[in-house]
């Protein structure tokens, strides 16, 4: 029995007590004493709630383990490895060339980045420059060589027929620099597919249900209509354009 039932106890026969004598005192009409008596009983029964009462104990919850950190995988270190590319490259350009955009000239850039193949990305609004050789050597991008559009003194139609005067160079020079973005959009998708679908299926993984492509990674912004319709000949059906880039609605 603990300290605090034996308290407990002691109140309640001594209740029991002064219940007694205040009925005897009672009876032999000794009022003072019955005033005295019923005191006592109310300072008992006071104590005695005070001892029933019970105490709230605050259950702490037990702690969660810390889930262990996963080891980054050989495709974690890969795609990051790509990403930090893709960031560069763009840096590096924006320094040349603040309004110019780029886009992998050959598809798989990453397997043939690992194969150390020599690549190549193609550019506009980039100062006539079309297109630029990307040095990379141990995953890192060391430098990117600018080449000049080849300019055009024949028309592509009649070969070994010089032009009759300034106005035909120019005319075909004007005809160059206007941007396809049917054709950008294809290239940008090929060469960005595989990527493209493995984020798809990352953010699967961890239950998002849509994916946004940013205005970094994008090319110029008047190409996106013509991009998502390339996503969606790709197989991505859900795909919109919207404020910060192109939206991949992955609940399709």
């Amino acid at each position: 029995m603990t300290k605090k039932e034996k308290q407990r106890r002691m109140v309640h026969e001594m209740l029991v007590i002064l219940g007694l004598l205040a009925l005897l005192t009672f009876i032999c009409r000794l009022w003072p004493i019955l005033l005295l008596i019923i005191l006592g009983i109310f300072v008992a029964a006071l104590r005695l709630l005070f001892l029933s009462s019970k105490k709230v104990e605050v259950v702490q919850a037990a702690p969660v383990p810390k889930e262990p950190e996963r080891e980054p995988t050989e495709k974690d270190v890969k795609a990051l490895a790509f990403s930090v590319i893709l960031r560069r490259i763009t840096e590096l350009v924006a320094d040349e060339y603040p309004d110019a955009r780029w886009v992998w000239e050959s598809s798989q850039p990453m397997q043939r980045i690992e194969a150390g193949e020599d690549m190549f990305i193609l550019l506009n609004r980039a100062g006539g420059y079309r297109r630029a050789k990307v040095v990379i050597k141990n995953l890192q991008v060391l430098d990117i060589s600018y080449q000049e559009a080849q300019t055009i003194t024949q028309p592509a139609e009649n070969p070994g027929v010089p032009f009759s005067d300034a106005s035909d160079i120019q005319n075909d020079v004007e005809d160059t620099e206007n941007e396809n973005y049917e054709l950008l959009a294809f290239e940008w998708v090929e060469a960005h597919s595989i990527v493209l679908n493995e984020r798809c299926n990352e953010a699967i993984g961890r239950g998002d249900t849509e994916l946004i492509l940013s205005v970094d990674e994008l090319p110029v912004r008047d190409s996106w209509p013509d991009v998502c319709c390339e996503l969606q000949r790709s197989g991505l059906s859900l795909v919109e354009c919207v404020a910060d880039g192109i939206k991949i609605n992955l609940t399709q």
